[in-house]
């Protein structure tokens, strides 16, 4: 005989989690009201009841004044922020509704409701009845018996017994108590004892049974442990007392109190009119959704009022929506059963997988929150494949779903997607892997659009023709399917709770089955095709696999740092105060200029912005320079704020919690040279020409035993200067290994090679970089920090010097004047419309660009077939060390010892493989205890 269910709902917890899981999608009335945290309760609430289906139900809150223990101990949950005013707002509307729904709610003076739902889980199991407190607080796992259980609705975890002991590590779930006792509960301020952790607290539970037991017996303890608990012994059972959640609240046993019975519709309708509503007021009270759950609770309320209709349920697909477009017939029934259904049916999922295996490519979209790949939640996956219909599967936390379509990885069916990497990333995350041949569309456009945004919407206005109306829907007379209106409003308004977007997913899946013909075609036309299956499709596999390695940080070594430049900060603000006679804010601009422009008066012309302030911008301050010395002071103070601020404490911040590493996000489709980027941290700003921006790189540091290896390119951008240009100077001076700075500086001075000094090489060295990039002679004696006149008798040797780099430098110019783009040496192209421009400034930086990117991109191509050709040697070799880094020429290694020798032979032989001119590449290398001293 089925026992009946009572869930006793922890009021404020699911508040606080309705409230927190929209904060990105906040809700309001057209007044101002904020009804976010009531919206997510109700969805939460509705999930429940059709998710669950209790017989009986109760929600408890916390009283409105003092309880018992702050009585004993005002210090206790003294540490609690202020509630959000959005939740202080939310909870009289959301009594209002519970009165509706007609579940009574429980709140008693001078208890908490933990306390009223362990008397009234004891209470229940007493008469029969199977418990379930449904919170996310780990303090009920004291209260778990056989029939007493913990549900978990954001995890969808059910906790009994041995879930219990196998969570805490204990014997008996009352023991949880024992644990807080010793450890302490930060969130609740429960002090514990000073020293004892949860691990130390789990192992001497498991020794002694108890903290009575502990404390009589702690002759047996030593050291500082020993010294600890005695010396606290009083704080222990305090702690202990504060953690037990009492079973004797006064509160009556009033079993049909709690029955679920049906809801005052029009009760209902009155505060939804008040919220504004208007979605949920169709689906749960026109619908009849509201009493779902009751056309088969043999238990209840026979009677109900005359406002009450009959309750149609999920079985009437009129009124829920489903996940499944298109009018293919439905080979799976159980998807119209309402799309925020956590517990999807996991076979018909697989027999849609089966399906989808027969096709020779599905296109997949993933419902992910979230920027990064590696901490985001996969909430959904849209799966659109030709002549069937779009499916959205709602992802549940145990897997079971993605577990049911994981052949559709590890087939040989082509993946269409529009970010690869990122659904491989967030795929592995979650157990799975991706084997799957694959095709990304916004890698494929990149190549097209380098410019350009790569969104899926963006492609297909392009390419597709489509006009779309709004964010969800376009009109088009393709022969598609119409990704407007996939689900109704209350579909979508009832997923909204825990933040699922299907519709815009299936849409968006649609359109990216329908891109891959008409890129391929756009690819081809522009002689494109190759870039895409011999370079860009392939590293998406590597980049993804760099970015799971992660890199280790040394966080020790960065907080010390950070002392050390919070240090310099002090000391350099001292001195900047000295230098203006007075003390003042170097942070801000506003002051500054006051400072330098109106006390100083270092620049009678200094521009003022709109606001009528001083403009302080790095490019001014560094005209400034020589002016006063403060210039320099501030200059030196902002770039030890930046490095203090962007890597020395911000990187120990990013490190996932789950692996204990650094996964930056490599950027593909972001340059428009070709080049990667990183976000999360941007490494390839990490500073590197400064001691102390040097020291950021000190902290990287391979796994426990392993090594840092390093290898970057040895002047690759010089190296394809004189290949692409032929001068034959440089070929000479590259062929003979000489020093290409100093043979510069030699030739634009007259002097033998041994004559040049360091300060004439820097200067020449300055020159081979820049004035490639079109630097004039005022940037360079700006740089250099000598007259104009010198700059440009330097600029005018240069090009004696080397005469082949002017004539590359004209043509380059010249043939994206004629063509409007010129091309890297794979054909990769940079598009330049503006280049004939009348406006002098816009048509100089589109000459400087058809200059640099064709250099710039062929060393992103050469070191990318690296990447791909090392990723293939070392998966073949079976090594175990991984490439997890990589910025600009450089590539960066975690090692194994005995695979040292191994891995430094391929990369750099696959390094300088990857290029094959008239100039050798040179790859660099070593090895060293972190990435500094590896570089």
């Amino acid at each position: 005989m089925n026992r009946n269910s009572l869930y006793l709902i922890d009021a404020y917890a699911m508040i606080f989690r309705a409230f927190y899981a929209m904060i990105r999608r906040p809700h309001s009335t057209t007044t101002g009201i904020d009804t976010s945290a009531t919206f997510g309760f109700v969805n939460f609430l509705q999930e429940l009841l059709r998710g669950r289906r209790p017989t009986h139900i109760a929600v408890c809150f916390d009283p409105g004044g003092p309880t018992f223990r702050h009585e004993a101990f005002p210090e206790y949950k003294a540490n609690r922020d202020k509630t959000p005013e959005g939740i202080l707002v939310a909870v009289p509307y959301i009594k209002r509704i519970l009165e509706a729904y007609r579940i009574p709610v429980f709140a008693v003076d001078g208890f908490e409701a933990d306390d009223v739902i362990g008397t009234l889980a004891g209470m229940a199991e007493r008469h029969g009845m199977d418990a379930y407190m449904v919170t996310g607080d780990k303090d009920f796992d004291q209260l778990v018996t056989e029939h007493i259980k913990v549900f978990n609705p954001k995890t969808d975890e059910e906790l009994g017994v041995e879930q219990v002991k196998q969570k805490h590590g204990i014997s008996h779930p009352a023991q949880v108590i024992d644990l807080l006792g010793l450890m302490g509960d930060h969130a609740d301020n429960i002090p514990g004892c000073p020293g004892v952790g949860p691990k130390n607290a789990q192992a001497l539970i498991a020794q002694f049974g108890s903290v009575e037991a502990l404390l009589e017996h702690t002759d047996q303890l030593k050291g500082a442990l020993k010294r600890n608990v005695e010396q606290n012994a009083e704080l222990i059972r305090q702690s202990k007392w504060l953690a037990t959640i009492r079973t004797d609240v006064p509160v009556e046993w009033n079993e049909p109190l709690m029955r679920r019975r049906h809801a005052d519709l029009e009760a209902l309708r009155k505060v939804f009119a008040e919220l504004e509503f208007r979605s949920m007021t169709r689906t749960l009270i026109d619908g009849g959704a509201a009493n779902v759950g009751l056309e088969d609770n043999h238990q209840q309320d026979s009677g109900h009022d005359g406002n009450t209709t009959e309750t149609p349920t999920h079985e009437n697909p009129q009124q829920l929506s489903h996940y499944v477009r298109n009018e293919h017939p439905d080979p799976v029934k159980t998807f119209e059963q309402g799309p925020w259904r956590t517990e999807a049916d996991t076979d018909a999922a697989a027999r849609l997988a089966e399906k989808w295996l027969t096709k020779k490519e599905v296109a997949v979209c993933p419902d992910i929150d979230g920027d990064q790949a590696m901490t985001a939640t996969l909430r959904g996956i849209a799966v659109a494949a030709a002549g069937e219909k779009t499916v959205y599967l709602p992802l549940d936390p145990k897997g079971r779903m993605l577990q049911a379509i994981k052949p559709l990885f590890t087939s040989d069916i082509r993946i269409v997607a529009a970010d690869v990497k990122q659904l491989i990333v967030a795929l592995s995350v979650a157990g799975i892997d991706f084997d799957a041949p694959y095709y990304d569309t916004g890698v494929a456009h990149y190549l097209l659009q380098p410019e350009r945004t790569h969104t899926i919407r963006d492609i297909a206005r392009e390419l597709l023709h489509l006009d779309f109306a709004d964010t969800n829907k376009y009109d088009a007379q393709q022969k598609m399917p119409v990704p407007g209106g996939l689900f109704s409003e209350e579909a979508l308004e009832a997923l909204a709770g825990d933040g699922r977007q299907p519709e815009k997913t299936c849409a968006d899946a649609e359109l990216t089955l329908a891109l891959p013909e008409p890129l391929d075609k756009a690819l081809a036309k522009e002689k494109l095709t190759h870039l895409l299956t011999d370079i860009e499709l392939p590293l998406v596999r590597v980049l993804a696999r760099m970015e799971l390695a992660g890199a280790r940080i040394d966080v020790n070594a960065l907080n010390a740092y950070a002392v050390d430049l919070s240090g310099q900060v002090d000391t350099l603000e001292q001195e900047c105060w000295r230098l203006a006679g007075q003390q003042f804010n170097t942070a801000s601009p506003m002051q500054v200029g006051e400072i330098l422009f109106g006390k100083l008066a270092l620049d009678p012309k200094a521009k003022k912005t709109k606001t009528g302030q001083y403009k302080t911008t790095e490019e001014i301050l560094v005209k400034l320079r020589g002016r006063h010395p403060i210039v320099d002071k501030i200059l030196e103070l902002r770039g030890v704020k930046k490095l203090l601020t962007t890597y020395v404490t911000a990187l120990p911040k990013l490190i996932n919690p789950r692996t204990g590493r650094l996964h930056t996000t490599f950027k593909q489709t972001v340059t428009a040279t070709g080049r990667l980027s990183s976000v999360n941290p941007n490494l390839q700003n990490i500073p590197v020409r400064t001691d102390m921006g040097k020291e950021i790189r000190r902290a990287f540091i391979p796994a426990p035993g392993n090594v840092f290896f390093s290898a970057d390119y040895s002047q690759i951008e010089l190296r394809l200067v004189a290949d692409i240009s032929g001068d034959k100077t440089m070929l000479e001076a590259f062929a003979e290994g000489n020093d290409i700075h100093a043979i510069t500086a030699a030739k634009i001075y007259h002097l033998d090679l041994d004559q040049v000094t360091p300060d004439q090489r820097r200067r020449a060295k300055t020159a081979n970089f820049g004035i490639l990039y079109g630097i004039t002679a005022f940037g360079l004696a700006e740089r250099l920090n000598i007259p104009r006149g010198e700059a440009k008798e330097l600029i005018d040797g240069y090009f004696q010097t080397f005469p082949g780099v002017r004539e590359y430098i004209d043509r380059a110019i010249e043939q994206a004047r004629c063509k409007g783009y010129v091309t890297t040496l794979d054909g990769r192209r940079r598009k330049l419309p503006d280049i004939n421009s009348q406006n002098p400034v816009v048509r100089s930086f589109n000459e400087r660009n058809a200059v640099n990117a064709p250099i710039q991109g062929s060393a992103a191509d050469i070191i990318k077939r690296a990447m791909i050709a090392i990723d293939r040697r070392f998966e073949q070799e079976h090594l175990n060390s991984k490439m997890i880094l990589q910025v600009h020429d450089e590539l960066n290694f975690d090692v194994v010892p005995d695979e040292l020798p191994r891995v430094e032979e391929i990369v750099v032989a696959e390094m300088e493989a990857a290029y094959k001119g008239r100039v050798r590449m040179i790859a660099s290398h070593a090895a060293a205890a972190n990435w500094l001293d590896a570089h």
